[in-house]
């Protein structure tokens, strides 16, 4: 329970997505999964929110109103 907690600190992810990381890593990788489990969703995460702003600011603003 301390370490999702610790690696909150660190990284401005949201807390569910790191205990995620560190439950799922555990059961798939083992007491190496503890470690590699939160950084792969934080990198995954961290991957997807920037192109999510990229594609925001790639968009061509509204013409104005026609009058």
């Amino acid at each position: 329970m301390l370490r999702p907690w610790l690696i909150k600190r660190g990284a401005d992810l949201p807390l569910l997505l790191i205990f995620a990381g560190v439950v799922g890593g555990l059961l798939t990788m083992g007491l190496l999964g503890i470690f590699i489990g939160p950084t792969l969703l934080a990198v995954a995460f961290m991957l997807f929110d920037a192109w999510l702003d990229e594609n925001d600011t790639a968009k061509p603003p509204a013409p104005p109103p026609a009058t």
